[in-house]
């Protein structure tokens, strides 16, 4: 089976990320450039009802980060989570992973870049 890995990281840790990754024999992943909040941030945090005040107090707390979706066999997935571990041991991260029942790619023939 295959699974769906995501792997969030602050952005300052992307580069360890991927070489985690890379260690992992993972070949191909797509990025996803986000600002987020962990929950110890946010506990007891209210959001003023004012739109703006709301997006301002947002993006003052948050911090940047990065997602890494990659799709990997589920033989490799407790090696790649070593992987991760010893690479980002002293870093926050989080890894969702999900379970896929099939995948279709269109692979186009002639493309040009």
């Amino acid at each position: 089976m295959k699974i769906l890995l995501y792997l969030f990281v602050e952005s300052e840790n992307l580069g360890k990320a991927l070489n985690a990754l890379s260690e992992g024999e993972i070949t191909g992943y797509f990025l996803m450039d986000y600002k987020g909040m962990s929950p110890q941030d946010w506990k007891g945090f209210l959001l003023d009802e004012d739109p703006e005040m709301s997006i301002k107090a947002v993006n003052d707390l948050s911090q940047n980060a990065v997602m890494i979706g990659t799709v990997v066999d589920d033989k490799k997935i407790l090696e790649i989570e070593k992987i991760i571990d010893e690479k980002l041991n002293n870093c926050k991260y989080t890894i969702i992973e999900i379970p896929l029942e099939g995948i279709i790619v269109n692979m186009v023939k002639d493309f040009e870049r």
